[in-house]
């Protein structure tokens, strides 16, 4: 289970590409996820660095979302995209 400090990085052979009519997918090794735009906008910020609260935050402003709602909808999304294999977490406790 994801929580807010843990830090997401997408998986081995896992990348997002933004192709040339503007939508962005998921290149995954079974194939190709069409992402809607806020799923793409988080997955845009993962970095290996930021947590998922920070991700959540810029996208709070980014959209102009409440905090419980956005919150909770990008702890869902990681929390699938996990469940899949496609991302991974590390702690920032456990990266100190």
């Amino acid at each position: 289970m994801s929580g807010p400090r843990d830090v997401p990085a997408l998986a081995r052979g896992v990348r997002i590409r933004t192709l040339d009519d503007g939508s962005s997918v998921l290149l995954i090794p079974e194939g190709i996820v069409k992402l809607n735009q806020t799923a793409a906008a988080a997955l845009e910020l993962v970095d290996g660095r930021r947590t998922i609260a920070s991700i959540a935050s810029v996208l709070r402003s980014r959209f102009a979302s409440a905090a419980g709602s956005i919150d909770a909808d990008v702890l869902e999304l990681f929390a699938r995209m996990n469940q899949q294999g496609w991302v991974f977490f590390s702690s920032i406790d456990s990266r100190a």
